[in-house]
């Protein structure tokens, strides 16, 4: 009786914090200066002491076209090289182990360099144990090593080093094919040019001819004789002035190329979009002047030109006569913004990024996400996901989207690859956990695998060439258990007699949360003699239906520094932040089942029928789309994420239909410029604002334009 009595304030606090975030008795504790973690992370202790992804090493791509290879699987092939098997090998075995995490541990204190650089440091460290048959067994495997390259550690400056090396792997490929072709046009221009001088009188003089011939046999002509017997020329010249000046003139644009000069070449590496996109366009001019020298080149040596037909042609040659084969030969842009810098400039920048990214220039952008969850406006509560700007991207269509935890980046790194040799725009949208780690929580790498282990930050690639259509162009590869709304592991405790508990854990947005100390505030501690049935896991509390005062609580299970075991009550906010997560995790769900259909549909004897009218469905909509009027608005229905932000800014223009996903109700209820906020302000870029409907409402030049990107 007094139990019951007793838990029912217990639950009337729990209940007030996770609905108000306020804490009005003992049994809603705060947990700053705890230093809690999720309890998943009991398996993870010393990263030094693990062996895993990183360190990376950048290496020179080989005939498999590896980039970056790990650390330990660098390792791992050189025992298998030189360690003999079982015993014998063992030694040598733990030598190099332990020189591995050496490595580790140097990197985590800030030690940068190459390998080898690295390897020689770490050696000398451990010179004092195991003696000199040590040193030897890191010599032998030194000696063995493939590659050396530099070092990088999974931190925030992972997204954009790797990023630049895969680049420059790109890059430097094609700036020797066009060396190449270049410098072969200019051989063979010249080659024309002297042939036709040494028919000329010039071309016949004594110091012409003596020119001609290497230093050490000159003595033995007369070459004042020799000019004697040439002075007459055999024909008259091979070139009429006109074609000369066209020759010299495509062979001086072909030496004053600077796309792929070895000196005063133009910089193709920016830190801020806005100089990327205006190099880009500045120098549109410049390479249509190269594409014209290059043709006007390859038909002269050829003895192709034909100046009745080529003449207009190339007389009117200008940027507008760049094809997508041209611009693709030419070098790509890259643009790295790390956190803290990505989010200056707020609604603007964001505009700007993605009018780059629907303007179809060469431009790969890397943006480092540093903050997941943000506060939304003072006074309002709830959470906005950071996670939005890859789906936005997607949108666009024509974009390739790569987005990946920096925990990540080395299992992504052929996709990574892709992003910079695709000929259109690109973005690489990265989190590195880096703010998060400075700000108290884990360590960068943990962070950051925790947001895409909570589906906060899921990785995803989007690629315009791998298809006609979204089966095959969309992936969610190198996320965990893909059909679930949440990861789920086992966890194992002891209780207060010291017997093994064992539990499933779902890995949620609130364990997420729960790792970095900036979001304290939105949990509760529970003490331990205040634990009980009402006290639910945060993703069976999310899958109970919502009616009135709820009856039992979300919590989380945590580990302090001593791994003693606590529970949190999660307070509404952040459950609202979690319920939005889930929601967008399902509807990527949904776009990765049509590339799962079809791969069933590969296999007979395996696949259902009923995926078919899945694939059907895009088709169906076609008409729809027939039957819209030209400059009407719309909105993309059935990808709508049901986030408000349309229906709060115009419930009359906008509404939801049975699906809770927004319609346009009425475009004649609001303004074109409602329209145009709401497609700026909508997460997953699925509002096109049409033209106006009104001509005299003010604005509307500004407003055309800012339109544009979503039409």
């Amino acid at each position: 009786m007094n139990d019951a009595m007793d838990s029912a304030p217990r639950l009337q606090e729990h209940v007030v914090f996770h609905l108000t975030g306020r804490r009005v008795g003992p049994g809603a504790e705060p947990i700053e200066g705890l230093h809690l973690r999720p309890a998943l992370f009991a398996r993870f202790g010393d990263l030094t002491r693990l062996r895993y992804d990183f360190p990376l090493v950048l290496v020179e791509p080989g005939a498999d076209g590896e980039y970056a290879r790990s650390l330990s699987e660098m390792l791992d092939a050189v025992l298998k090289k030189i360690a003999p098997a079982g015993i014998a090998g063992e030694r040598l075995r733990k030598n190099v182990l332990r020189q591995e995490r050496q490595i580790r541990a140097l990197l985590h204190e800030g030690k940068a360099g190459t390998l080898l650089e690295c390897w020689d440091a770490a050696a000398a460290l451990l010179a004092g144990r195991g003696g000199e048959a040590a040193q030897d067994d890191l010599a032998r495997a030194r000696a063995a090593l493939e590659a050396d390259g530099r070092l990088l550690d999974c931190d925030g400056a992972l997204p954009a080093q790797l990023a630049t090396h895969a680049w420059r792997t790109v890059h430097n490929a094609k700036t020797r094919n066009m060396r190449r072709e270049i410098d072969a046009l200019i051989i063979r221009l010249s080659d024309l040019v002297k042939a036709d001088y040494l028919r000329s009188e010039a071309g016949r003089h004594a110091e012409t001819l003596e020119a001609g011939f290497g230093g050490t046999h000159r003595a033995l002509f007369d070459f004042q004789a020799m000019a004697r017997l040439l002075a007459k020329p055999s024909g008259g010249s091979a070139l009429s002035e006109t074609r000369r000046r066209r020759i010299e003139s495509a062979l001086a644009a072909l030496r004053a190329e600077r796309f792929y000069a070895a000196a005063d070449a133009h910089a193709f590496l920016f830190e801020e979009t806005r100089d990327a996109i205006a190099a880009y366009r500045k120098r549109l001019p410049e390479m249509a002047a190269l594409v014209r020298a290059m043709t006007i080149a390859d038909l002269e040596v050829q003895g192709r030109y034909v100046e009745a037909k080529h003449d207009a042609l190339f007389d009117g040659w200008g940027p507008d006569s760049l094809g997508p084969q041209d611009l693709a030969r030419f070098p790509d842009y890259l643009v790295c913004r790390t956190a803290g810098r990505e989010r200056k400039g707020g609604a603007a920048a964001r505009a700007l990024l993605l009018k780059v990214l629907s303007s179809g220039a060469p431009i790969r952008i890397v943006l480092e996400s540093g903050t997941l969850l943000e506060d939304s406006l003072a006074g309002e509560g709830g959470f906005s996901l950071g996670a939005q700007l890859a789906t936005t991207a997607m949108g666009l269509n024509d974009v390739y989207v790569l987005q990946s935890a920096a925990s990540n980046l080395y299992r992504a790194r052929r996709q990574l690859l892709g992003a910079m040799q695709y000929p259109g725009p690109a973005l690489i949208n990265v989190y590195s956990g880096a703010q998060g780690s400075a700000a108290g929580g884990p360590p960068p790498f943990l962070l950051s695998a925790a947001a895409q282990e909570s589906r906060v930050f899921p990785a995803l690639c989007y690629d315009p060439g791998a298809g006609a259509d979204w089966a095959a162009r969309f992936s969610l590869d190198h996320n965990p258990q893909p059909d679930a709304d949440w990861p789920q592991h086992e966890f194992a405790w002891a209780d207060d007699q010291l017997q093994r508990v064992t539990e499933k854990l779902q890995f949620t947005l609130a364990d997420f949360a729960a790792c970095d100390p900036r979001y304290a505030r939105h949990f509760a501690r529970v003490p331990r003699e205040g634990w009980n049935e009402k006290m639910v896991a945060v993703a069976d509390w999310l899958a109970q239906p919502a009616n009135g005062v709820p009856e039992t609580v979300p919590c989380i299970p945590a580990l302090d520094a001593e791994n003693r075991l606590h529970r949190l009550i999660v307070d509404e906010k952040l459950l609202h932040a979690a319920r939005v997560c889930r929601e967008a995790w399902r509807r990527l769900q949904e776009l990765d089942s049509l590339k799962r259909a079809r791969v069933a549909a590969a296999q007979p004897a395996a696949a259902p029928a009923a995926p078919a009218p899945v694939a059907a469905a895009p088709a169906a909509a076609e008409p729809v789309a027939e039957e819209r009027k030209a400059g009407e608005p719309y909105i993309e229905t059935e990808r709508c994420s049901s986030c408000n932000e349309c229906t709060n800014l115009n419930s009359a223009m906008f509404a939801y239909n049975e699906n809770q996903q927004a319609t346009i109700a009425n475009p004649d209820a609001g303004t074109f410029r409602e329209l145009v906020e709401a497609a700026e302000s909508c997460q997953v870029a699925v509002i096109h604002p049409g033209k106006p409907r009104n001509p005299r409402e003010p604005g509307l030049d500004e407003l055309i334009k800012r339109a544009e990107p979503f039409q």
